[in-house]
């Protein structure tokens, strides 16, 4: 039986993939890819799974898994190295614990540092593109490069990165000499914002924020949150068979047991569907979707 996905997403939905391998390091990724490509086999990297919604059927390409079993990083001349694998908290928490400041935006944000930079994680109007001094990739063809941040593009949520087959490998972010103690106070904080107002994904499978929030008003202004529109459309109460929407946060989805992949589709559609008819803009969906039934019909 082919492995299912669900056991590897936050949200704990989704069917079967060809093939599922965890790589262990840049090597075993290099032989594992050039063995699928010399097969013929078509894949999809996937980090902590936090930002993904599985159709139910599955997907017909295998899959690397590119997580860390413990934190794997270093300070290299004056900047914090981490692994692609290693955890978003596992990084936050390093620097802070250093007394190094500048990445602490990603404490307790799930999935790993090299799906964070494919997808720009970010929070507190700071993103992982901002921090980036440069990356380590391996090529589709099996080549190690190593990349600066000017040779990368970097949007709200997005990056160059996402429209390449290449696979991060390691990174390099810029931090400043900070005090420690006020460091580890702010990251407490966080996690106790984080605690008062979002799910705790190990407890409750969630994707996060589901939809992106939306470009300022005026130029230079803050984002306005996908979830104040959300609310206002009444989207806090709204419910396809097992998927709901969190009772305080109306941009995060929570699949009970039972819930499905096309629950999440339906129940998402309906929710962009309302703030549509009430403001009239369409919302931008977050969480990447694999497989072609993850359709509302």
């Amino acid at each position: 039986m082919n492995p299912r996905l669900a056991h590897f997403t936050t949200l704990r939905l989704g069917g079967e993939c060809r093939e599922l391998v965890t790589a262990a390091g840049a090597e075993d990724v290099a032989a594992i890819l050039r063995h699928w490509t010399a097969q013929g086999v078509a894949w999809r990297v996937m980090g902590g799974g936090s930002n993904v919604l599985v159709a139910d059927e599955g997907i017909p390409e295998a899959v690397v898994r590119m997580v860390a079993e413990a934190a794997e990083c270093r300070m290299d001349d004056g900047l914090v190295c981490a692994s692609a694998g290693t955890a978003l908290d596992d990084l936050a928490r390093f620097a802070a614990e250093g007394g190094w400041e500048g990445v602490g935006f990603s404490t307790g944000i799930p999935g790993t540092v090299g799906g964070g930079i494919v997808g720009n994680a970010g929070a507190f109007g700071a993103a992982l593109g901002d921090r980036m001094e440069r990356i380590e990739l391996l090529t589709p063809t099996g080549e190690r490069r190593v990349l600066g941040r000017g040779e990368l593009t970097f949007g709200y949520r997005c990056s160059s990165l996402q429209a390449g087959r290449s696979v991060v490998l390691q990174a390099w972010f810029l931090v400043k000499q900070g005090d420690r103690g006020r460091l580890m106070a702010d990251r407490e904080d966080i996690l106790a914002l984080r605690r008062e107002k979002h799910p705790d994904w190990r407890v409750l499978p969630t994707a996060g924020s589901f939809f992106k929030n939306l470009s300022p008003e005026v130029p230079g202004g803050r984002r306005r949150a996908a979830g104040y529109f959300l609310e206002q459309a009444g989207a806090k109460t709204m419910r396809e068979g097992g998927a709901r929407v969190f009772e305080k946060h109306a941009n995060i989805v929570i699949a009970e047991s039972g819930a499905t992949a096309r629950d999440v589709a339906r129940l998402t559609t309906r929710m962009a569907a309302a703030v549509q008819a009430q403001f009239g803009f369409a919302l931008e969906p977050e969480v990447r979707c694999w497989g072609e039934a993850n359709s509302p019909t």
